[in-house]
């Protein structure tokens, strides 16, 4: 098994928790504090919002949210806004937590910075 980190935000008055994994919390941290200059693909592996299945709180099968349901859930519906604008409200305003979700999810770490790590886990490992 494998742990994570993972940047979980709620929406006000709702069970809903959206989350971005963050590869390097070293780099999150300061970019956080306010290290501007520091490009989000260094610390961000996979830039996906993600929720469970049951759409209530951080456990059980990870999915990608839709790019309608971000705009809702996020913009109120602003079609101009888009998956990465939702990442940085999640990094500026959600709550890190490092946990184990080798079981819930196929990860892509960082395909930006090459070919990347594809790791298969859970029940889809081997097929």
């Amino acid at each position: 098994m494998s742990a994570a980190t993972a940047i979980i935000w709620s929406p006000e008055n709702s069970q809903e928790e959206f989350i971005v994994f963050v590869d390097d919390v070293a780099e999150y941290e300061r970019w956080k504090g306010g290290a501007t200059d520091i490009a989000l693909s260094r610390f961000v592996g996979n830039f996906a919002v993600l929720k469970t299945s049951t759409s209530v709180g951080h456990t059980g099968n990870l999915g990608e949210v839709s790019k309608q349901e971000i705009q809702n859930v996020f913009f109120g519906g602003d079609k101009s806004k888009h998956a990465e604008d939702a990442i940085e409200i999640i990094l500026k305003e959600g709550k890190i937590h490092k946990g184990d979700y080798s079981h819930s999810y196929k990860l892509t770490l960082n395909p930006g910075r090459g070919a990347g790590s594809v790791k298969g886990q859970g029940n889809t490992q081997g097929r």
